[in-house]
C-alpha cells in the first residue's frame, strides 16, 4: 500500500471520487474508477476489510437458495460474477464441491433442488451437478448420519479468503492510480451552500490530525453502516443489520474433502461446513443484530449451540462439543429492510441511492462487488466529463508466469496457485520476498513466514490484529489465537515494522483482548 504520510499530505488535492469504506464494495469501486482515469481516494475508518468483508462465510456463490425465494435476478448476477472471479482470481477464488444429502423424511426436496440446479447450471452455461445414491454419499462424507439416508446431490460453487480478496482488489486499484488509506475516519460530510455533499472532514486515527477533503462525487460504501452517514443529510434508516456467526473446527475433528450443506433440525435453515485454510468452517446463523454497530460483533452462546446441534444431528459419530472449537467469528450483513418477519427471507439484492449529493451503495453479496462498482460508475459518469473507458490497464497476473515454475518445484502446484491468487499483480515482487526469506511454513498452517513479512512491509499494518486476523488468518487457525508462535513472530516482523519493545507489548495486549472478546471459543462455553 502507499506510504501513509505521503498519502495524508496529498489529501488536500482535488479528487474526482471520494469513496468511504474499505470493504469489498469500496475496493471494487476504487479499482473501477481508477481504471477509467478518475482521481479516486478511498478512506477506511478502521482497517481494510475490518467489517463484513473479513467475516463472511467465505463462499463465492450464486445464491442457490435465492431461487427458492424467487430472487432470480440476484441469482443470475451472482452466478455470472462467480464465473468471472473463478477465471480472474485463480488460486484465491477456487471451485468448491458442495454435497447435499437427503433423507426419507424430505423425499420431495431432491426433486425441487434438482430443478433449481438445472436452472443454476443454465445460468453458468455448463452442467455442474450430479446425483448419488446413499452408499456413495456415505463414502463422500464419512461420518454423516446413515439412518434414513436416501440420496444426495453434488454441485459446485466457490470459496475464497474474503479479506485477501479485498486486499488484492485494493492493490489493483492502487496500481491503476487510485489511493487508499486505512484508519482515517470521516467525521463529517462537507456540504455546499445548496446543501449538496462536496467533501468530507477526515481524522487520521493514527496521528490525530484532521483535514477537509473535497471531491466531485462522494460515495458512501460503508455497508451495514451506511445509515450513519445518510443521517447527516437527513435521511431515515433503511438497513436491517443481520448477524451471521461461524465456528472454526480442526480438520481432524471434522474432516471434510468437500463442503456439505444440510438443514437444521430445529427450523429447516441450511447450514454448511466446508474445508477452508486447513480447518473446517461451519456457518451460518442469520439473526437480527441488536448490539451497537460501533462495537465489534461476536458470536453468542445461543448461536454456538445452534450450530453445534446441527453438526451433531448430521455427524452423530463425531460427538462435537464447544471444547472442540478452535475459534469463532461473526459478521453483520448489510441487508436492506423490506419488512419481512424472517431475516433469512430478506432480499440480498443491492441498492444505490443518490441523496443530497451523497451516493450510497449497499446490500448485495461478496460475489457481486464488481457489478456494484460498474453500476456506481454508470451513475457518476454524467457528472464527470473525463471518464475514459479504456484509460488505465494493468497486466493480468495470470499472464505473468515469472517464478511460477521455480516456486512450484519447492512448494507444489496447489500451494503455488494459492500464493499466485493472493498476490496477483504483485507476483514478481512477492517472489523476491520468498527468494530472500525462504519457504518456511508457520507451524500447523499453510501460511509462509514470508507472507507475514510481506504484509508487515507492504500492506498498511497499523496494529497486530491487522496482520493476524486479516492479512493472514493465524488468529483464527491456531489455538489461542496463535500464542505459541508469538515470540517467533516478534523476531520476524519487529524489524520490518520498526516498533520498539514497548509498542510490541502494547500491540500483543491489544490483540489478545480483541481475540478473547470476538474470536475465542470461550464465547460459546457456559
Amino acid at each position: 500500500m502507499n506510504n501513509r504520510e505521503e498519502v495524508w499530505d496529498r489529501l488536500s488535492e482535488p479528487w474526482d471520487v471520494i469513496i468511504i469504506g474499505g470493504g469489498i464494495t469500496g475496493a471494487g469501486i476504487l479499482r473501477k474508477a481508477a481504471s477509467q482515469g478518475l482521481r479516486c481516494l478511498l478512506l477506511e475508518k478502521k482497517d481494510f476489510a475490518w467489517g463484513t468483508s473479513s467475516r463472511s462465510g467465505k463462499l463465492v456463490h450464486g445464491g442457490l437458495r435465492y431461487l427458492k425465494q424467487g430472487q432470480l435476478k440476484t441469482t443470475w448476477h451472482s452466478v455470472h460474477e462467480r464465473e468471472k472471479l473463478l477465471s480472474e482470481c485463480d488460486g484465491l477464488v477456487e471451485p468448491l464441491g458442495i454435497l447435499m444429502p437427503f433423507y426419507e423424511e424430505n423425499r420431495f426436496d431432491p426433486i425441487l433442488l434438482k430443478a433449481g440446479l438445472t436452472l443454476y447450471d443454465m445460468m453458468a452455461h455448463r452442467k455442474n451437478h450430479r446425483s448419488y445414491d446413499s452408499e456413495n454419499i456415505s463414502k463422500m462424507a464419512p461420518g454423516i448420519r446413515k439412518s434414513g439416508l436416501s440420496t444426495g446431490l453434488q454441485y459446485y460453487d466457490a470459496r475464497t479468503d474474503d479479506a485477501r480478496l479485498v486486499l488484492r482488489v485494493l492493490k489493483d486499484g492502487e496500481l491503476l492510480g487510485g489511493t487508499a488509506i486505512n484508519y482515517c475516519s470521516v467525521e463529517e460530510l462537507c456540504r455546499d451552500q445548496h446543501g449538496h455533499v462536496r467533501g468530507v472532514t477526515v481524522k487520521d486515527i493514527v496521528s490525530n490530525k484532521t483535514k477537509e477533503v473535497f471531491g466531485k462525487i462522494v460515495v458512501n460504501a460503508t455497508g451495514v453502516w451506511v445509515d450513519q452517514l445518510r443521517a447527516q443529510v437527513g435521511e431515515i434508516p433503511k438497513m436491517r443489520p443481520l448477524r451471521g456467526s461461524h465456528l472454526i473446527i480442526p480438520n481432524w475433528r471434522l474432516p471434510l474433502a468437500q463442503a456439505i450443506s444440510f438443514t437444521h433440525p430445529e427450523d429447516g435453515r441450511y447450514i454448511y461446513a466446508l474445508p477452508w485454510e486447513g480447518v473446517t468452517l461451519v456457518g451460518t446463523t442469520d439473526i437480527d443484530h441488536k448490539e451497537s454497530l460501533n462495537v465489534e460483533p461476536s458470536i453468542s452462546f445461543e448461536e454456538g449451540k445452534y450450530l453445534l446441534e446441527a453438526l451433531n444431528e448430521m455427524f452423530p459419530s463425531f460427538q462435537l462439543k464447544a471444547e472442540d472449537v478452535l475459534s469463532t467469528f461473526a459478521g453483520v450483513r448489510p441487508v436492506i429492510h423490506t419488512g419481512k418477519k424472517d431475516p433469512s427471507k430478506e432480499s440480498r439484492d443491492h441498492c444505490i441511492w443518490e441523496e443530497h449529493g451523497l451516493l450510497t451503495v449497499t446490500g448485495g453479496k461478496l460475489t457481486t462487488f464488481d457489478l456494484l462498482a460498474r453500476e456506481v460508475l454508470d451513475k457518476i459518469k454524467p457528472q464527470i466529463t473525463h471518464v475514459n473507458e479504456h484509460h488505465n490497464k494493468i497486466q493480468d497476473a495470470q499472464q505473468n508466469m515469472t517464478g511460477h515454475t521455480i516456486l512450484q518445484s519447492h512448494l507444489g502446484e496447489s500451494m503455488t496457485r494459492r500464493l499466485y491468487g493472493r498476490y496477483g499483480n504483485e507476483w514478481d515482487s512477492f517472489i523476491e520476498e520468498i527468494e530472500e526469506n525462504g519457504c518456511e511454513f508457520v507451524p500447523s498452517t499453510n501460511i509462509l513466514w514470508s507472507e507475514l513479512r510481506w504484509a508487515a512491509r507492504h500492506e498498511s499494518i497499523s496494529h497486530l490484529d491487522d496482520l493476524l486476523l486479516r492479512r493472514v488468518r493465524i488468529g483464527m487457525l491456531l489455538p489461542s489465537g496463535g500464542r505459541e508462535i508469538i515470540n517467533r513472530l516478534e523476531e520476524e516482523i519487529l524489524p520490518v515494522l520498526n516498533w520498539d519493545e514497548e509498542r510490541w507489548n502494547d500491540e500483543v495486549t491489544r490483540y489478545y483482548k480483541i481475540w478473547k472478546n470476538n474470536y475465542s471459543p470461550d464465547l460459546i462455553l457456559k
